[in-house]
């Protein structure tokens, strides 16, 4: 279908009745768009009865525009929101003065059913023969708000969690280790080595506490996310957590993420040293080093960009998930080592969840353990 702009041939003359015909495609082309678009659109006048409506107002408040067009736009507002309205309106129309932005602003609904949605609402106020109309285009957003709460209550439950960890256990750990160094002082033989065991049962202990302080600081929401170097922040998250024995690589440039950096890095630390620990110690990246002699490297960790742009990955080739329940690798103090804390990947899910993205754990191309982060804005 052409457009209704389509150029005509250079140098040729448009006739009145061309004209004429050309104006009603482009209305009739762009009531179209506004008729069938995605987002609701209601336009009201003064008294705030409802002018128009477009057909997406069935999909998003359940009343279709002959149910809304001559109606009061209280009809899809909680009750307890009308007289503010109304207050509201009866104030800009004496002062021209507005008391909240009207871009983007986040409010309420009634549904035709009963219950509430959350709309993101822009209005706009213009004049149609004569008289003032105010239109807003209302997106329903109810699912990503309710995302949003939920993150905030596991949150705040986790952090309250955390609280009582450290304090009820960071405190009493301390002690135990000043008393172990005075009895390591007194003590000799055998005795020394099971108080070496003890010691390193209690920073097992310790560690397991920074890791549950850290899930809690980590799962926080991200308000304003920043366009960083995906490559930069994960050269930076490889100097703390390389080995020799090990090599990062970028298949691809990797381009730009909006995301926190600080975050990102921590999320990167957790993946990357996820590789570096499981594939360090895997028969075929033990192969390789021997091969290569001392220094060699013992397991291959790349970073690149998701076929589709949609976000990217961490890949090893060391020995995937063997041994390990791959349903559990997100679960809080799942861990398929008894070395790990088990909150290793619950921190990369909990940093993935505050950006709104999504990580999934998969089989590399050629073996190994592949982790995919999807939802990314990569640029």
């Amino acid at each position: 279908m052409s457009s209704p702009n389509a150029p005509r041939d250079a140098g040729s003359e448009l006739a009145p009745a061309d004209i004429a015909a050309g104006e009603f495609l482009d209305r009739a082309f762009f009531r179209s768009l506004v008729d069938n678009g995605s987002d609701a659109i209601l336009s009201i006048n003064e008294d705030s009865e409802i002018l128009y409506a477009n057909r997406a107002t069935e999909r998003v408040f359940g009343y279709g525009p002959e149910a809304l067009i001559g109606e009061p736009l209280t009809t899809i507002m909680p009750e307890r929101f009308h007289d503010d309205h109304h207050a509201a309106v009866a104030a800009y129309l004496r002062t021209d003065e507005r008391t909240l932005d009207w871009s983007d602003v986040q409010l309420p609904a009634r549904h035709a059913s009963g219950e509430e949605i959350q709309l993101d609402i822009t209005f706009e106020e213009h004049r149609y023969e004569g008289e003032r109309v105010f239109s807003g285009i209302m997106r329903d957003v109810t699912e990503r708000v309710e995302r949003t709460r939920q993150l905030e209550r596991q949150t705040e439950q986790l952090e309250e969690f955390a609280g009582v960890v450290s304090h009820d256990l960071r405190d009493p750990l301390q002690a135990a280790k000043g008393g172990l160094a005075v009895a390591r002082e007194r003590a000799s033989g055998d005795v020394v080595d099971t108080l070496d065991e003890v010691d390193a049962k209690l920073d097992r202990m310790n560690e397991l506490i920074e890791d549950v302080l850290e899930l809690a600081k980590r799962g926080r929401a991200i308000d304003e996310p920043e366009r960083v170097s995906l490559r930069s922040v994960a050269e930076a998250a490889w100097e703390s957590v390389g080995t020799d024995a090990a090599t990062l690589a970028f298949a691809d440039p990797p381009g730009t993420v909006a995301a926190d950096g600080e975050r990102l890095r921590a999320m990167l630390e957790n993946l990357l040293g996820n590789a570096v620990a499981h594939g360090a110690t895997s028969p075929p990246s033990q192969a390789r080093a021997d091969a290569a002699g001392d220094g060699g490297p013992a397991v291959r960790v790349a970073v690149g960009g998701l076929d589709d742009g949609d976000g990217f990955y961490v890949a090893d080739d060391g020995p995937g998930f063997d041994g390990v329940d791959a349903d559990r690798l997100f679960e809080h103090g799942y861990s398929g080592s008894e070395s790990g804390t088990g909150f290793g990947l619950s921190i990369v899910e909990s940093i993935a969840s505050a950006h709104g993205w999504t990580v999934t754990a998969t089989e590399g191309v050629d073996g190994g353990a592949r982790f995919e982060v999807s939802g990314v804005c990569r640029q």
